[in-house]
């Protein structure tokens, strides 16, 4: 399977995941991910997980740009499972704290490109990537300045500069239920990889509630502060960012 090359006549007649979901089942066994926001950098993110964390994360067959088209193809290992989004409220206590397993720390870097984060939309990405912590508190205020004026963006502006001394470590950037693929209670792979990045240590968690289902089983649960660690102080500086953009 590895160096697989996806046909145009296979991607016709693939099934694709969604109107809005770029993945298409080829086989079953294969996967491609492509369209015009799909990035190498995500096929490269998922195979340094793969070799350097038991974090379970689909196989990549290849990765190429599709010459008729100009998009990156990923052509990646199919898993069945169920999305966690649907069974979350099906499982009980004991199963639901199986899932803590999933807590592993993401360690590596990616290609070294512009953040493709899209928490304060495009304009944050178009000054990274940032060489530590400071530079990318510097981005954000960037973006909120350039989105707004006034007294309340310079406040904010000053409650982001308190965020200093985290690690900068591989975050998945979209770690939610959706991405999350099980078989019973048992994690079988952690998709959608496309928000992957060297990111502080407390943006996963405030990326996992960023515009939740606030209401769903998932959140009510508390899901998101059993898996990752909580880190309150910097989710209240980033909501506060957060209205600014918006």
């Amino acid at each position: 399977m590895d160096g697989r090359v996806i046909t145009p006549e296979e991607l016709a007649k693939a099934e694709r995941f969604g109107d809005f979901i770029p993945v298409y089942k080829v086989d079953g066994s294969t996967v491609v991910k492509t369209g015009d926001s799909v990035r190498f950098a995500e096929a490269e993110a998922m195979r340094l997980v793969r070799e350097k964390t038991t974090i379970p994360v689909p196989k990549i067959y290849n990765a190429y740009t599709d010459s008729d088209s100009g998009h990156v193809r990923i052509v990646m290992e199919f898993i069945e499972g169920d999305c966690l989004a649907d069974v979350w409220g099906k499982l009980d206590d004991s199963q639901k704290e199986e899932l803590r397993e999933i807590k592993g720390s993401f360690i590596g870097s990616v290609d070294g490109t512009a953040c493709e984060d899209q928490l304060f939309t495009d304009e944050i990405g178009a000054y990274g990537p940032y060489k530590d912590e400071a530079s990318f508190n510097e981005g954000i205020i960037t973006a909120l300045k350039n989105t707004s004026t006034g007294s309340w963006v310079n406040t904010v502006s000053d409650m982001v500069l308190t965020l200093r001394n985290h690690m900068i470590v591989m975050t998945h950037g979209d770690f939610s239920p959706r991405n999350i693929i099980v078989q019973g209670s048992k994690v079988v792979a952690i998709v959608d990889w496309e928000m992957s990045g060297y990111y502080p240590e407390y943006w996963e968690y405030v990326k996992a509630l960023y515009r939740p289902a606030w209401e769903s089983n998932w959140i009510n649960d508390r899901a998101v502060e059993k898996i990752l660690v909580p880190y309150s102080m910097e989710l209240a500086v980033i909501m506060h960012a957060q209205t600014i953009v918006w």
